[in-house]
């Protein structure tokens, strides 16, 4: 799968994303760079509404959407602050908005 197909499907979902409290979602990793194999999982990133209070159902129902869109994908999905601190800079040099 491209990463302009990936960004096409996540678009499709942005409505029903930004309902579960997601203010900002990201494309990381080897499809952001355009390095995927046919293996690769897809790496997002989000950003939850400031000031929103986030519990581990309010965190797990934007992936349960984002997940349905890439049936057989393994998706790795995170918040900026869970990032580990050694890859941050580098995932937010290469990440891509989505929205």
């Amino acid at each position: 799968m491209t990463r302009d197909e990936i960004i096409a499907r996540l678009k499709a979902v942005e409505p029903d994303v930004r309902a579960r409290g997601v203010a900002a979602l990201y494309v990381y990793g080897s499809h952001a760079r355009d390095e995927a194999r046919q293996d690769s999982d897809i790496d997002l990133l989000v950003e939850f509404e400031p000031g929103r209070g986030i519990g581990f159902l309010d965190y797990m129902a934007p992936y349960v959407v984002l997940d349905e869109q890439f049936p057989g994908i393994e998706i790795g999905y995170s918040t900026r602050d869970a990032l580990v601190s050694t890859f941050r800079p580098e995932i937010e040099r290469t990440a891509i908005r989505v929205f």
